[in-house]
């Protein structure tokens, strides 16, 4: 007997490590054994919806075989079966749950007994489109295609990464169609590659089952692999951003990104995903995996807070835009009790500190903590400083416990002080409170890691620590990003002082993080731009041309309400860039400006700088054949005999000018794809070259056959 639907069974049943032990030809049945340690299993399984399974089973049960006899069922349905079966789907689900409701309540029980956690939707984009369902629905919406994808859900420190990966988590126990694989990644102080992290993690969530059994459900797409916090793994090296030392880590990722399979990878935004190089790799494998691209922004205060809050809130003198630029805080100004919310909006000016000394003093309760305020803040300040100095941001709950003891000393003595002698408990035991802090988070149970529960507070004392040391030097962006946004909402007074104390530190950064952090404290960017180029940044009201900004590029940024000096402006593009609200241009430029591909109103800075178009035509009717030389060239350079690249981005291809204008350049493009020599795939920031056209695209190029 052999047949197309028992060959079906034979491979799912082998793929989850059964063996073809006899089939029953008069009986239609067929036995597949499994051998697990002490125990011998059998699974009695029909061919046909007549067959007799009582002689197999009397054989089998004989024998000493554990026998099962299953239903007829379809090949799929007998797949379904067996992964609900042997990755005990219900009982991971409904762990993944209490893990969900242990997170949840965790954010909102030190700010409230009765405060209720609800996931709430920030303004994001889908792959440079705006979103109108939620970034976890995006997700979840996208699960059923058959086409493999990686989910790249980025946002700035403390706007949502973890929140909006456990609200994915949700949505599929909710659904119980698919089994997530979560992960909260965690840099330690050892250096972790891709692979190993993924194997480990399937071997942890999944000890009794093969690596092999679980990778071949991830292809079938029956478990989604979520991993929150990949950017924990690109400090392995000195050159976080550079791309060619983290490429090898991304061609890992798409190894597994076959047959049906979702990756899920939550991060801050970095410059690894920006520029030519990731967008190029991207686009190379865009046939074996589609890439979706999240970007998650700023809260909406109308979606956060109530109307009678929010109302109280605009008759202060709270600087909205930058105080409330925190889910941190607007949770907390949401969440906390009546006469704490009018506490907290009388002197807006100590909105940070009252936030820290509710949270502190609450803790001192909770515990029984017989300890201040300040002297928390002393020991949590110690405890960032350790992570900055070793470089991680979790860590195992005894190394925390070590390092209080280590390190904080006096300040367990003056608690243990404060105790009645017939009550006093030992050094160990308040530095195990300490470690049981409501401010670290425990939620990555199996790990047993501590780390700050998010990156506001983490921001807060590795801030106290910058102003500790007169001398703080470091680069690292997990670091630097928390310690901005966690002051955004101080004074511009403070706000400066953190930035004169960083500057050094920044000078060590690509230019984006520079722009942006140095943009965000100040509402200003105060430093030459020059020969480079920003990608992916949102500015917010924002002084540009203080200082020159020449033969730069800004591409897929967003410009509200901003204002640019054109007098210190020469040699800039603005490329596929957006422009909301009211903007204004003043002056006179000092050297052409290009704004190229742009979305919203852009007239403010057209009108300021003149119309180009006239004499960029002319120059093309002259040297249209050059022009499109040079940007074929990009997909296929002089000196290869073969084509290098199917897709470039318009980006890189209008960068690195070659003696022709960046307008000029983008007029080339759309002239190419006009007539069909180049093609637009799916992401509006790139070309195809048209293979049909070859025979043409040489003849542009001057290249033989």
């Amino acid at each position: 007997m052999d047949s197309p639907f028992k060959r079906k069974l034979e491979e799912i049943y082998q793929r989850y490590g059964f063996e073809l032990a006899k089939v029953y030809e008069p009986e239609d049945v067929v036995v597949f054994t499994l051998k697990t340690g002490y125990f011998d299993n059998a699974d009695i399984v029909p061919l046909s919806a007549n067959a007799n399974t009582k002689k197999p089973f009397e054989d089998f049960s004989a024998s000493g075989y554990a026998c099962t006899v299953r239903s007829f069922l379809s090949p799929e349905q007998t797949e379904n079966e067996l992964f609900k079966g042997f990755f005990s789907v219900s009982s991971i689900l409904d762990r993944l749950e209490k893990d969900y409701n242990q997170f949840t309540n965790n954010i909102v029980k030190s700010l409230a007994e009765d405060a209720r956690y609800e996931y709430i939707n920030a303004p994001y984009s889908v792959n440079g489109k705006s979103g109108i369902k939620s970034p976890a629905g995006e997700v979840v919406a996208r699960l059923n295609s058959p086409r493999p994808i990686l989910f790249l859900i980025e946002a700035a420190a403390g706007f949502g990464k973890t929140c909006t990966a456990y609200e994915i988590v949700h949505k599929l126990i909710q659904e119980k169609s698919y089994l997530p694989l979560f992960s909260e990644l965690s840099r330690n102080r050892k250096a972790p590659i891709f692979r190993y992290v993924l194997l480990d993690e399937i071997d942890r969530k999944f000890p009794t089952l093969s690596s092999r059994l679980v990778q071949s459900e991830i292809v079938n797409g029956r478990v989604v692999t979520i991993l929150d916090g990949f950017d924990e793994l690109l400090r392995k090296t000195d050159e976080v951003d550079d791309f060619e030392n983290q490429e090898p880590m991304l061609e890992t990722i798409g190894q597994f990104l076959t047959g049906k399979a979702k990756i899920v990878l939550t991060t801050r935004r970095t410059v690894l995903f920006e520029g030519d190089a990731f967008h190029t790799w991207a686009a190379d494998h865009s046939e074996e995996f589609e890439l979706v691209r999240i970007r998650i922004g700023e809260p909406s205060l109308v979606d956060w807070l109530p109307e009678d809050r929010l109302k109280a809130i605009q008759a202060t003198s709270l600087d909205i835009r930058n105080s409330l630029a925190s889910p941190v805080l607007l949770s907390y100004l949401r969440c906390i009790p009546h006469d704490k919310f009018q506490a907290a909006i009388e002197s807006p000016q100590d909105l940070v500190e009252r936030y820290f000394s509710f949270l502190l003093e609450r803790e001192r309760v909770r515990q029984d903590l017989q300890m201040n305020v300040e002297t928390q803040k002393s020991i949590l300040t110690t405890v960032a400083g350790d992570m900055i100095t070793c470089g991680y941001t979790s860590e195992q709950r005894d190394y925390i416990v070590d390092l209080v003891l280590k390190n904080c000393i006096q300040e367990i003595e003056e608690a243990l002080a404060r105790y009645p002698s017939s009550e006093r408990p030992d050094k160990e035991f308040i530095a195990n409170k300490i470690a049981s802090h409501a401010l670290l988070d425990r939620s990555n149970k199996e790990e047993n890691k501590i780390g700050f529960i998010n990156e506001f507070v983490l921001g807060y004392f590795v801030a106290a620590n910058i102003f500790q040391d007169k001398e703080w030097l470091n680069d690292d962006v997990r670091f630097l990003e928390p310690a901005v946004a966690s002051y955004r909402p101080r004074t511009p007074i403070e706000r400066r002082e953190l930035l004169d104390r960083i500057r050094q530190s920044l000078d060590f950064t690509p230019i984006s993080y520079k722009a942006d952090f140095t943009a965000r404290l100040i509402g200003a960017i105060d430093f030459p731009l020059q020969s480079d180029e920003a990608e992916g940044l949102e500015f917010d009201a924002i002084k540009f041309g203080q200082k020159e900004i020449a033969s730069f590029q800004f591409n897929d940024c967003t410009f509200r309400s901003c204002e640019f000096a054109l007098d210190n402006i020469s040699y800039a593009t603005f490329l596929n860039c957006k422009f909301y609200g009211d903007n204004v241009a003043t002056g006179i430029p000092a050297g052409p400006i290009y704004v190229l591909g742009e979305i919203g109103d852009s007239e403010f800075i057209k009108n300021a700088i003149g119309n180009i178009g006239h004499s960029a035509a002319d120059n093309l009717s002259n040297q249209s054949n050059l022009l499109q030389r040079h940007v074929l060239e990009k997909f296929w350079p002089v000196g290869r005999e073969k084509l290098m690249h199917k897709h470039r981005p318009i980006s890189g291809i209008c960068n690195g000018h070659g003696g022709f204008r960046p307008d000029e350049i983008f007029e080339s493009i759309h002239e190419l794809k006009k007539r069909g020599i180049l093609l637009q795939p799916n992401n509006a920031s790139f070309v195809e070259l048209n293979f049909d056209r070859l025979p043409e695209i040489r003849q542009i190029l001057g290249r033989t056959q």
